[in-house]
């Protein structure tokens, strides 16, 4: 991805994300659909109904416990509502709520995405404690980003890139349950020909609560939310 569309991508997507209102007691996100335009989503796609998406949110966390969260895909245009199955110290494993036997799967390192199971060319593990002790305290500084992937042949393949962390202005997010005043922390990372931005909004625990975080070739950016912690 280039730098400047991974610049245009990043910005309409947190432009979106930022649109979110009053619902059924709950945050609206209908910000969501916005994301999806912003990503290049054409009108003979199939798009999921902003307001199917809100209901699939409120009946989440009407009728589960415990943490959940939301993920729109890029590239593969489509949301899914999470909820957290495993914990491993401070990784936490999530999957569609929907879907019980689902073994698909994303984990996350306070809100960092760090693996995936189940999809198409999986992040097998990621080293994201340099980026992630600089996000979570708010500080600009440097970093190595290293992530693993399971390629076509089954062999995995390295990629580690070199990322400077900056501190941005405040906003607040209010999706879900969450309500809360955030900085934003951007990630820009360099891989030989290969660049990418990360945005992240952290609350005042030092927690990422919603983010734009690239996540593969395949699979591009993914749009990560709290709806409940």
């Amino acid at each position: 991805m280039s730098v400047k569309r991974s610049l245009t991508l990043t910005a309409a997507l947190l432009a979106g994300l930022g649109m979110a209102a009053c619902s059924n007691g709950h945050k609206d996100v209908n910000a969501l659909t916005v994301a999806k335009a912003a990503v290049g989503s054409k009108p003979s796609q199939v798009v999921d109904d902003p307001a199917q998406v809100q209901a699939a949110v409120n009946e989440a966390l009407n009728v589960l416990e415990g943490p959940l969260a939301l993920v729109t895909f890029e590239k593969t245009n489509n949301n899914v509502v999470l909820r957290q199955i495993a914990t491993n110290g401070p990784y936490r494993t999530w999957t569609s709520w929907s879907q019980g036997t689902d073994r698909r799967s994303v984990t996350t390192r306070n809100g960092m995405i760090t693996a995936t199971r189940g999809l198409r060319n999986d992040l097998m593990s990621s080293d994201v404690s340099q980026t992630l002790s600089l996000v979570s305290s708010r500080s600009s500084g440097n970093a190595t980003r290293i992530q693993r992937y399971l390629d076509g042949e089954n062999q995995i393949v390295e990629m580690r890139a070199n990322c400077t962390i900056s501190r941005g202005g405040q906003s607040r997010v209010q999706v879900g349950v969450i309500d809360r005043l955030t900085v934003e922390m951007t990630e820009n990372c360099q891989d030989g020909d290969r660049s990418f931005r990360n945005i992240y909004r952290v609350d005042g625990q030092g927690r990422i609560v919603q983010s734009v975080q690239w996540l593969s070739d395949f699979y591009g950016l993914a749009v990560l939310q709290s709806l409940r912690d």
